[in-house]
């Protein structure tokens, strides 16, 4: 099991207000796995998913990565953890305008430490199987939707991580666009047997995967 959780919970207090989000999530992916998770707005689809990435912590539960309890890490631990093991896809790319899409797609590399060159190598192999090595020169307000956010799949997948999250990836593209995206993820996942949990509303995507998984009122 790459991922396992266990009775996981998490809550917001918004002023007086305590607001229960997730309410005992038990949940599992192996590796090169790929799960949709589908529900509706506020069922707690994208806290789990933060959840999972760490950029957040829950009020109670376990979270297991390769048999380990990465709840216990401290925080710089847990950013190297992240740098290492988690790719993000999020509905907006989230590109530095200044850097060019090369640069954009190296960023994760160059933050662990790789070599530049070697770097520079994986991020043009990465631009030429997403079809946009003609525009690796590019700064992001010269590329399209789609195109901006091929790119940010390429930068998730730079370090080749074990898992890659992605929230509502292409709920901001185009039908052409959102299949083109969706091709590409779902055959370089393949290719590489990386896990992948993609949150989206969108049904042709999500039956695409090995399992959907739904979550209705804050449980699986």
């Amino acid at each position: 099991m790459l991922v396992n959780i266990k009775e996981l919970y998490k809550r917001y207090e918004i002023g007086k207000k305590v607001i229960p989000v997730l309410k005992g999530i038990n949940f599992g992916i192996e590796q090169g796995e790929i799960v949709a998770v589908m529900g509706k707005s506020g069922a707690g689809k994208s806290t789990l998913l933060n959840l999972i990435g760490t950029l957040d912590k829950p009020d109670n539960g376990l979270i297991e990565f390769r048999g380990e309890n990465i709840l216990k890490y401290s925080d710089k631990k847990l950013a190297e953890f992240r740098n290492k093991n988690l790719g993000f896809v999020f509905q907006f790319h989230y590109l530095l305008p200044e850097f060019s899409a090369l640069e954009n797609v190296m960023l994760p590399g160059l933050i662990k430490g790789d070599n530049k060159n070697d770097l520079i190598k994986k991020a043009e192999e990465l631009l030429d199987i997403i079809g946009l090595s003609d525009r690796k020169s590019h700064k992001s307000n010269e590329l399209s939707g789609g195109e901006q956010q091929r790119i940010a799949f390429a930068r998730a997948l730079i370090n080749k991580p074990s898992l890659i999250l992605a929230d509502e990836p292409s709920g901001n593209l185009d039908n052409v666009s959102s299949e083109i995206l969706h091709d590409i993820m779902w055959s370089l996942a393949r290719e590489n047997k990386t896990a992948f949990i993609v949150v989206t509303h969108d049904k042709n995507l999500a039956e695409r995967a090995d399992r959907i998984v739904n979550i209705i009122d804050g449980v699986i």
